[in-house]
């Protein structure tokens, strides 16, 4: 535990080498965030379906305001460090990292972070595209909501970060755990909002998703964001979104923990 907050002095410069690494790298990163652009084909879609009238209370440009909401907080609160801990584990990479005066988690999060303002250089453009095609979303904007939407998201980045972290923890004992969190990734776009607005979706469906960690990891943000939840009910979903963070943030060490134990007994 000391060596953690020792480490959170050094997250400064952590984060300086993470956004030169992203630099570096900016092509691969300009590739990856349009890879994660579903949120504009779900967008036609659903733009398609309410021509004919409202669906649900969504017309054109509320389904316009939900989905560029959904492309944003996907692009701020995404996480890769499933990947790169499944291969440090899997090579052997990790004993280096673990030789550093710095807890591997937070390299991990500051190179994560450091991608945030090259992902808002791709992302301005395109959000303003769908603003100039569908101007009535402004009419349902709100731009009280930001501040505490903003807040929610670093919630779902939080979530995110920690159920990456915990998947790839799972390689200590598995090698490979890519597949197993593509499983976890498609119940998460079905029960998150990523594909279907929560108020879209059949009521018995909605009504247990919305207590599940998947909202929490993007849905509860973009409807602060697109004005969908009345402030009475902000408090208890932020509420719940830090539970579901601070309950896969305990999970995630445990396993991080007992899985590193059997990688230095077996000789990393």
């Amino acid at each position: 535990m000391k060596h953690f907050f020792r480490s959170l002095r050094e997250f400064p410069a952590l984060l300086n080498v993470g956004a030169a690494s992203m630099v570096a790298y900016r092509a691969e990163m300009v590739l990856w965030i349009l890879s994660a652009t579903l949120p504009l084909i779900m967008l036609a879609v659903w733009d398609r379906v309410a021509m004919d009238g409202p669906v649900r209370g969504f017309d054109q440009g509320k389904f316009a305001l939900y989905f560029a909401a959904t492309l944003i907080v996907r692009q701020l609160s995404g996480a890769w460090v499933v990947w790169e801990l499944n291969h440090q584990i899997r090579t052997g990479g990790l004993s280096s990292a673990l030789l550093r005066p710095v807890f591997p988690g937070l390299w991990f999060a500051a190179e994560n972070l450091a991608a945030i303002p090259i992902r808002l250089v791709i992302l301005v453009p395109i959000v303003l595209l769908i603003w100039w095609w569908r101007p009535e979303l402004a009419s349902n904007f709100d731009a009280i909501y930001v501040p505490i939407a903003l807040i929610s998201t670093l919630f779902a980045w939080l979530g995110n970060f920690c159920i990456q972290w915990l998947f790839g923890s799972f390689a200590f004992w598995l090698g490979q755990t890519l597949g197993l969190y593509n499983l976890w990734f498609g119940i998460w776009a079905l029960f998150s909002g990523y594909l279907i607005p929560f108020a879209v979706m059949p009521e018995s469906m909605a009504d247990v998703a919305r207590w599940l960690p998947f909202r929490a990891l993007l849905g509860t943000p973009v409807d602060v964001f697109s004005n969908r939840l009345p402030w009475s009910n902000v408090v208890f979903e932020l509420g719940l979104q830090l539970f579901w963070v601070t309950t896969l943030g305990l999970l995630a060490s445990f396993v991080w923990r007992m899985g590193l134990r059997r990688y230095e007994a077996f000789g990393s």
